[in-house]
């Protein structure tokens, strides 16, 4: 090899050999699956973009909230319910992804640690997802007594009422998925200790 305005550099200036060093996996260290990398760089990627949105959904509602009040006569009781409800959600994906350790992917085991806290982020997630379903029911109950027009608000109460079971049996299944992951990742994760 020769460098440019230079004298020609020897076989230790080859870098080749060193970045093949360093991007080949250990001797008795099993290869890092590019495939896994593409996953666990889309559910982050995913899981972000969801924490985000959520995020940015406290101060929408209670904008919202706040714009009833003033604009619409909401009644304050219905308001101050709106508000729990709204910062209770809001808590509930600050608690999800609480312990993000975001993406290693240096070795093996770190690829596996950094599924496993994912996947336990995800089941946060649905779990926290479950007792907002539950605080949403609360608040459908609320509202429809407070305003003392369940016969006219039906169709509100009942949309929302199979919305949040949709979204409860979502989160249910999401939990049970990640439940899979979890106990696979650790397993992995103890077979990679093992070595």
């Amino acid at each position: 090899m020769t460098t440019p305005n230079g004298p020609p550099n020897g076989p230790e200036d080859d870098w080749a050999d060193l970045a093949q060093t360093w991007t080949a996996p250990a001797a008795g260290e099993p290869a890092i699956d590019p495939a896994q990398i593409r996953a666990l760089r889309r559910r982050d990627r995913l899981a972000r973009l969801n924490f985000a949105a959520e995020l940015l959904g406290v101060p929408l509602v209670l904008g919202l909230v706040a714009w009833a009040v003033v604009k619409r006569d909401l009644p304050w009781p219905v308001a101050i319910a709106c508000v729990i409800f709204t910062l209770l959600a809001g808590a509930v994906t600050l608690w999800s992804r609480r312990g993000d350790p975001g993406l290693l992917l240096d070795t093996p085991q770190t690829v596996v640690r950094t599924a496993l806290a994912q996947a336990r982020m995800g089941l946060r997630w649905a779990i926290g997802g479950a007792w907002t379903c539950a605080a949403g029911a609360a608040f459908l109950a609320t509202l429809g007594g407070l305003s003392g027009k369940w016969r006219a608000e039906w169709p509100l109460l009942a949309g929302g009422s199979l919305f949040l079971a949709t979204c409860l049996a979502l989160y249910l299944a999401h939990a049970r998925r990640c439940h899979r992951r979890i106990a696979a990742h650790e397993a992995s994760l103890a077979a990679l200790d093992d070595r």
